[in-house]
């Protein structure tokens, strides 16, 4: 019999070799693009190590990726469509927003499908215990519209001034009883008063806004202080560039060139309409001034550029500070008036001035207040447009930030009660990197305050705030998370801003930690071995008090050291500076109590940084860090601190404000109104109604009949003239007295 099949090529051959294979094998494997554990959960994974998901359930050391074979970066085809769709969103609201404001419509003029009449509802949403009982129905009705401030409030009476319920009085209606206000629990943002020292900063001029110009020229009269035009723009890209890691994690995108030259356009007519727009341009060319000497340098810090530019930067701030008074800034608040005081701040606290940026700080918050920010931005009527509410949420969640980073540096009340009900502002970008790290700037932010808030810190509270701190910083991307490996030069590390904001973030996570354990009690003096033995570099283990504190100040003075090695440009960020001088402090402390000297490489290159800093002018308190680090070091200095029992930071910027300094003259005294007057024991008779008049009986009828009548019987005859004589009380009841007969006094004063 003929064999008719088919003879099969070489190509045919080979499928049919592998066909076989593929059915043993079944389908075809796919790429593994999520972690193992959301494989396994079954759930989306956003595929950044660590992921969201893992983040979510406290686990993110457990997020692990899986390489399998073939291509390594295939394109995420559902994941790059579902951002794709988002941003398609954002970008068609925006551009309706856009259209909206060149037009010049407004609310009046929109459809009705597209903004409703009325405001919109607030949306119903679970509360807590504590706003269940402060909170109305309605958004108007709630104080403090629904933040946790007032219920803090309660809280802290509730602690601090005992209630009591005396016998005589219903239990219905409690008194408050003599206020009993013991001595200050542990707290990070009650710090102990320290005393005036030699090393007190005694140079920061007396005010940092000098009046430069005549209040009758207006704010026309600050033009001349511009600079020509292209300087100006060159300015403001410093700012752009270098202000993102130095001063804002939100970084402010309006001031453009477009906007500049809308200004420019009629100086004089802008300046005079809008001396707030003025004061903003100011402040942004002090800002890009200070924060761009190290580029238009050549890439390094020269000695002497820092004073020449601060010079013309001192002048900026104080025309900001003119024009925001021709603006009348206090009583008719702005954005642009906010946003002014916002960017003068961080160039106060890199220029030597924190005390004056702090104060500076709570006149901000309440103009912010005033117009509603900490407000969500859809409950306003009428609502802003989605530009502007995107603004609103930036500048009011920035505040937040530097409130509590003001709070634990310089050991002092919040200055914001509540975070209010504006909801943080989701960047509008398609990198989930920038994405997580902005989620990461909003809960440390939370956090933070959370910290700030609590006045009666346990060993079980440091504890647990110690924990949350460090699994916070786990939910960090992977990539972001800074190490001490950073320090290497061929390590590739992340690009400008987001290096230095791992390292900046990371110093304020361990100084955190270092104010928190320094006030944890221990249970006996640990021996003088673990300072070098027990406390490692690798910090996974929990640790606990002292150890803690000694690690945390490892790793910051770690992040300060990249700062000065790798990113130069960010060395003019005195907040990293401030903590890194309190971690050195602290080591040399322990070496001194433990006689042992192995970190003192880490703090030698701490103040060898310090020393560059002084001698390249860079900052103006660098000079005493080099005095007092250096003298506690060769132990010149003797200093009362010591590495445990002390709260808040050890500050170069510290005049002892809060200890007793004898002035030249005594101060006015406030007193009780009426201490002065003469004490009645009778009771029921006030004082003003007895001193001044006598009380005399006359007989008339079958009773006594009481009359009040002036000292003075000229005045008695004034008061009687012209009045008709009343006719005489019947008598009463037996047994009522003379009070019942009694009639109405005359007073006259």
């Amino acid at each position: 019999m003929d064999d008719t099949r088919p003879q099969l090529s070489q190509d045919d051959s080979n499928i049919a070799q592998i066909a076989p294979s593929r059915q043993e094998t079944g389908k075809q494997k796919r790429q593994l693009l999520s972690c193992i554990t959301c494989r396994q959960r079954k759930v989306k994974c956003d595929r950044v190590k660590p992921c969201r998901a893992c983040c979510a359930r406290s686990r993110p050391k457990e997020c692990v990726f899986t390489i399998g074979e073939g291509d390594h970066e295939p394109i995420m085809q559902s994941y790059e469509l579902d951002k794709l769709r988002k941003a398609n969103l954002a970008l068609k609201e925006a551009l309706r927003a856009s259209r909206q404001a060149q037009s010049g419509n407004t609310g009046d003029d929109q459809q009705p499908s597209e903004a409703p009449s009325h405001p919109p509802s607030v949306p119903s949403k679970p509360l807590n215990l504590k706003q269940k009982r402060l909170k109305g129905d309605q958004a108007a009705d709630n104080l403090y519209f629904g933040s946790p401030g007032l219920a803090n409030v309660v809280e802290d009476v509730r602690v601090h001034i005992p209630m009591f319920h005396p016998p005589e009085c219903s239990t219905d209606s409690p008194k408050f009883a003599s206020l009993q206000l013991g001595p200050q629990s542990s707290s990070v943002s009650h710090a102990v008063p320290r005393g005036v020292d030699i090393f007190a900063f005694q140079d920061a001029p007396s005010y940092a806004f000098p009046t430069l110009w005549p209040a009758s020229g207006g704010a026309v009269s600050l033009l001349r202080c511009l600079p020509p035009k292209d300087e100006l723009l060159a300015y403001m890209d410093a700012f752009q560039k270098r202000a993102q890691s130095c001063s804002f994690p939100h970084v402010p995108e309006e001031i453009t060139a477009r906007e500049i030259e809308r200004f420019l356009a009629d100086p004089e007519g802008n300046a005079f309409k809008y001396p707030d727009m003025l004061a903003l341009i100011f402040a942004a060319l002090a800002q890009g001034l200070q924060n761009g000497v190290y580029d238009r340098c050549g890439q390094q810090w020269l000695a002497g550029a820092m004073e020449a530019e601060a010079l013309k930067g001192d002048v900026y701030i104080a025309a900001a500070m003119q024009a925001l008074r021709f603006a009348s800034f206090m009583n008719r608040p702005s954005l642009l008036g906010i946003q002014t005081l916002i960017m003068i701040g961080p160039y106060l606290t890199n220029a030597g001035r924190f005390l004056d940026a702090w104060a500076l700080f709570g006149t901000t918050i309440r103009l912010a207040q005033s117009i509603g920010l900490h407000r969500n931005p859809k409950f306003l009527d009428p609502a802003p447009p989605p530009e502007e509410c995107a603004l609103r949420q930036s500048l009011w969640w920035w505040m937040l930030h530097m409130d509590q980073q003001y709070s634990a540096t310089l050991g002092r009340p919040l200055g914001i009660s509540g975070i209010g009900d504006c909801p943080p502002l989701e960047p509008l970008t398609t990198n989930p990197t920038v994405l997580r790290v902005a989620e990461y700037i909003n809960q440390f932010t939370i956090l933070a305050r959370q910290i700030l808030s609590s006045d009666r810190l346990s060993n079980i509270k440091i504890d647990e705030f110690t924990d949350k701190l460090l699994a916070l910083r786990d939910t960090l991307p992977q990539c972001v998370q800074f190490g001490e490996h950073w320090l290497q030069p061929q390590k590739d590390i992340p690009d400008w801003p987001l290096d230095a904001i791992a390292a900046v973030f990371h110093g304020k996570t361990h100084n955190f930690l270092v104010l928190l354990n320094r006030q944890r009690q221990e249970n006996s003096r640990r021996d003088s071995s673990d300072s070098a033995v027990e406390v490692s570099q690798d910090d996974s283990a929990p640790a606990r008090g002292r150890k803690r504190v000694l690690m945390s100040c490892r790793a910051l003075l770690t992040a300060f050291d990249f700062f000065s090695t790798r990113v130069r440009a960010a060395m003019i960020c005195w907040t990293m500076g401030q903590q890194a001088f309190n971690a050195a402090m602290i080591l040399t402390l322990a070496m001194i109590e433990d006689d042992d000297d192995r970190d003192m490489g880490l703090v030698y290159r701490t103040y060898n940084t310090f020393s560059e800093m002084n001698q390249k002018g860079i900052h103006k308190l660098a000079g005493m860090a080099v005095e007092r680090l250096g003298g506690l070091i060769k132990g010149f200095e003797e200093s009362a601190e010591t590495v445990m029992g002390n709260t808040g930071m050890i500050l170069l910027e510290d005049p002892g404000l809060q200890g007793f300094i004898g002035e030249g003259f005594a101060p006015l005294g406030f007193q009780m109104a009426g201490r002065d007057l003469p004490s009645h024991e009778t009771s029921g008779s006030p004082g003003w109604a007895a001193k001044p008049m006598r009380s005399e009986y006359r007989a008339g009828g079958s009773s006594k009949r009481r009359r009040m009548a002036f000292e003075d019987p000229a005045m008695e005859e004034v008061a009687t003239a012209g009045r008709p004589s009343r006719p005489a009380v019947p008598a009463k009841k037996p047994g009522l007295g003379a009070a019942a007969n009694a009639t109405p006094a005359v007073c006259m004063s």
